[in-house]
């Protein structure tokens, strides 16, 4: 049920001037569908979720060997996604075999590659860089979905442009300068358009709770295997007992509770939109390294929010594609 902005002003804040913006956010919140909101505004919690997950990954790499802590928490969050299976009486949808392509290609696009290559990157670069060096997916999805039926608008450029030159100016601190670790983590974001769109495909067939639970659970078992190969495990466990309230939290609350919430906005919006608006978590991993970690922006730093905060903005007022011309819808 659709609902206005009805604020009472008081003297202190009445004038002409207000008036006309709550007007115009008025005016703005009634042109988006009911389901085009709700999917907004999953996709926003999600983002805030999601911001604080780059900064907690680079410090628990500091101290877990990256590719096990990558594995323990897709794990947890599979537990999480199997609990919501379950409460929400989906297991079922197991057995649909239609979804099956879908599903190997989203845990190997959005799981096995990329969680991969970003906690290793992670280990060896900065939290700011773990998180605004992420926002390379927005290059790859406007150069990807186009192909799978959503059109390039001047809508959606001005978005995605603003949301990730505003991601430049956040990153600049001086100089610009890439080591391995950032490259890794640019290199782990290729596949997410590919696999987004094999997500959107597999909705057409099972919830969200089982697409969560078959990427993390197939995508957190080849990553132990890979971990068991490729790092040492002494002391491994002592580590992670030490590091316990960290690993739950990654892996339980940001990826499993997370995630559920992304793919309940996702299935309301087209791919570019989500996108763009899930690509707004470098504001919250930025919050979280002023609050916590007394990380204070620059004035070209505070430009960038600016910046990325209009990008937002295009990428919200913009409508989404009527999923039966794309590619996806079947």
């Amino acid at each position: 049920m659709a609902y206005c902005f009805n604020i009472n002003y008081s003297k202190k804040f009445s004038g002409k001037k207000l008036n006309n913006i709550f007007q115009f956010l008025n005016k703005f919140y009634l042109m988006i569908s009911l389901n085009e909101k709700t999917g907004i505004v999953l996709a926003l919690t999600s983002a805030a979720m999601w911001g604080i997950f780059p900064v907690l990954v680079n410090r628990g790499v500091q101290i877990i060997p990256p590719i096990t802590f990558a594995a323990i928490t897709t794990l947890l969050a599979a537990l999480g996604a199997f609990i919501y299976a379950t409460a929400t009486g989906k297991l079922h949808e197991l057995k649909n075999k239609k979804s099956y392509t879908s599903l190997f290609m989203v845990t190997l696009c959005i799981i096995i590659i990329p969680y991969i290559l970003f906690f290793i990157g992670s280990s060896k670069t900065s939290g700011i860089n773990s998180s605004m060096l992420l926002l390379s997916e927005i290059i790859f999805t406007l150069f990807f979905t186009p192909l799978i039926g959503e059109k390039t608008t001047l809508s959606k450029l001005a978005g995605a442009s603003g949301i990730f030159i505003g991601s430049i100016f956040i990153l600049y601190r001086g100089s610009f300068s890439l080591n391995l670790g950032d490259i890794l983590i640019i290199f782990s974001t290729v596949t997410y358009p590919v696999g987004n769109f094999y997500a959107k495909k597999a909705l057409n067939y099972v919830s969200p709770a089982i697409i969560l639970l078959v990427r993390f659970l197939l995508g957190g078992l080849f990553i132990l295997f890979f971990a068991l190969i490729t790092e040492s495990q002494i002391e491994t466990g002592g580590i992670i007992l030490q590091n316990w309230l960290l690993i739950l939290f990654t892996g339980l609350v940001l990826l499993g509770i997370g995630k559920v919430i992304w793919y309940e906005g996702l299935k309301r919006l087209d791919i570019s939109k989500a996108i763009s608006l899930a690509m707004t978590f470098p504001l919250f991993s930025l919050l979280i390294l002023i609050v916590f970690f007394n990380e204070i922006p620059s004035l070209i730093q505070s430009f960038g929010i600016l910046i990325m905060i209009t990008g937002t903005y295009f990428s919200i007022r913009r409508p989404s594609i009527n999923p039966v011309l794309t590619k996806y819808a079947t």
